[in-house]
């Protein structure tokens, strides 16, 4: 089972993050909705643990996919798309070198310094930078999340496979254990560079819970239930701070035991064929917007539309009129769009497939049997 109508909202998520790291003095930045758009990483989170709980919590457990086969094809579906931006904004430092004199007027650090040290560089490049090391907070910033995911997959993966009677108990233990010391060392639930790992496995560790819930009792459905589920998600959203955003993993726990079951209203229309792309492309959406929204400010700054600054959480802050900041707001968002087909079907999707094709040659060698003929495991379920 594929749950199409919860992908299409991670595409959705995955515009409302991009909006909120992209600021301006127009109607759509000033959305209650948008103004706390950071928390639906944690929508990622409970929803990366629904769908592995889904598509390779049992196959863990019995044994059919290895540890080390799982941690393989997560990789291969997050890490060549976080190279290929890690690259871009390589050549960004590169380009500093070559061009400086031109470029001082814009650019007030040397290259490869600041946030874009090379002390960050490497620790982007092993996925490391969630674990508050110094010096992390740099280079692509929403990558600190898959930073975090990968860490968490491993952990999980050997939780799924204790023994049956173990792992729930292990997830909830977990799960609880993270939620408690968030809250007793963060203000609120936007914990990233330093010690987002944790927050990581309190909304993964609610997604396993909320899908074995969904396992057991089966889903509500039905359209009042999904309109009441979606509205109360965004009322939660808007008006969210401090404390209260602990519960945000909950929140949308609930949302995806409902809308799982894909019978109604809201299902119908999340399953048309905009929302469905943009399901397909969320990955790409997630980690290609900081990269465009820096373009697209240095191409206003040279043009002198509108001034641009960048605040400490790495939004993109547009001083100028509220009609300029909403026009220039959708624009940045019609590029984004575009450049996530790109990044999924030139880097996303064909190094995943180039990780399958890999993992299932390796399997194949190591099962051939006494005749000759190769076992090639199915790799199933792609996201």
């Amino acid at each position: 089972m594929r749950f199409e109508v919860l992908d299409a909202l991670r595409g959705i998520c995955a515009l409302l993050v991009a909006l909120y790291h992209f600021s301006s003095n127009g109607v759509i930045s000033n959305l209650a909705l948008v103004r706390n758009g950071w928390l639906f990483v944690d929508y990622f989170f409970v929803l990366s643990g629904f769908v592995i709980a889904h598509s390779y919590g049992r196959r863990l457990a019995e044994g059919s996919v290895s540890v080390s086969r799982f941690m393989g094809l997560r990789l291969g579906r997050i890490y060549p798309l976080h190279i290929a931006v890690l690259l871009a904004f390589i050549a960004l430092e590169l380009a500093l070198i070559v061009f400086g004199d031109t470029l001082s007027r814009y650019v007030s650090r040397g290259a490869f310094s600041g946030s874009r040290s090379l002390t960050a560089l490497f620790q982007s490049i092993f996925l490391v930078q969630t674990f508050g090391l110094p010096g992390a907070e740099g280079w692509n910033v929403p990558a600190w999340s898959i930073a975090a995911e990968i860490w968490t997959y491993l952990l999980f993966a050997f939780v799924f496979v204790a023994p049956r009677r173990f792992m729930l108990p292990l997830t909830g233990a977990l799960t609880a254990l993270c939620a408690i010391w968030l809250m007793g060392y963060a203000d609120d639930l936007h914990v990233t560079f330093n010690g987002g790992v944790l927050r990581c496995i309190f909304g993964f560790g609610v997604g396993v819970l909320t899908y074995h819930c969904f396992r057991r009792y089966g889903g509500v459905g039905g359209n009042l239930w999904e309109l009441g589920a979606l509205v109360a998600m965004a009322v939660f959203v808007s008006l969210a701070q401090g404390i209260f955003t602990f519960a945000a993993p909950l929140v949308f726990g609930a949302m995806i035991f409902v809308l799982a079951s894909q019978r109604g209203l809201v299902s119908r229309v999340l399953g048309y064929r905009g929302f469905q792309l943009l399901g397909l492309t969320s990955y790409s959406i997630y980690m290609i917007h900081i990269f465009v929204q820096g373009r697209i400010g240095e191409v206003l700054q040279l043009t002198n539309i509108v001034e641009i600054s960048v605040d400490e959480r790495g939004r993109t802050i547009l001083q100028g009129t509220p009609l300029t900041g909403d026009l220039v707001t959708l624009a940045m968002l019609v590029v984004v769009v575009v450049g996530s087909l790109a990044g999924y079907y030139l880097v996303e999707k064909p190094g995943r497939d180039l990780s399958r094709r890999l993992l299932n040659g390796r399997s194949a060698k190591k099962r051939t049997g006494t005749k000759g003929t190769a076992f090639v495991e199915s790799s199933g379920p792609g996201r």
